[in-house]
């Protein structure tokens, strides 16, 4: 195994698709490489049919233990703890992702670089000085985000 990567973006607002199939698609690329993938939509794919995911975690009580704000928290910074590198995608906000601010964050205090995948300009998430930079590497397509996160574990 080469390491491990956290997949960030926007879950909240977003349709189930949208949240879980980019995460799918790249997950297949890193596992071709043995590089292991920690995903914050696992456990959460009766989302998948949601044409908006809530931003409220209580329109999803009694889901389970990783549908609570304790269960998602608790997960999510044990996987940035234990990741070598962040995928974050940003690509398209129309707004801040509020937990995907929490991993930039996270991230930067832990020292694990951050490979975020964010328009040249025009991205809601550029407007903040301190989340621009806790935006140590970045790029435009989710193909160099996956490049860039294989260069920095090594993998040839």
């Amino acid at each position: 195994m080469y390491g491990r990567v956290y997949l960030a973006g926007g879950i909240a607002g977003l349709s189930g698709e949208a949240a879980i199939d980019w995460r799918e698609k790249v997950a297949r690329t890193f596992e071709d490489f043995s590089v292991q993938v920690r995903d914050p939509m696992r456990a959460k794919k009766v989302l998948r049919e949601q044409p908006v995911i809530s931003g409220n975690f209580h329109d999803y009580a009694g889901r389970g233990h990783f549908f609570t704000s304790k269960g998602i928290m608790t997960r999510d910074f044990n996987d940035v703890k234990q990741a070598d590198v962040l995928l974050v995608n940003l690509l398209y906000a129309q707004k801040p992702s509020l937990g995907t601010i929490m991993e930039l964050a996270w991230a930067f205090a832990l020292q694990k670089p951050a490979v975020v995948v964010i328009e040249a300009q025009g991205n809601p998430h550029d407007n903040h000085p301190m989340i621009h930079e806790a935006m140590p590497f970045r790029v435009t397509t989710l193909e160099e985000g996956v490049e860039a996160v294989l260069t920095i574990l090594g993998v040839e």
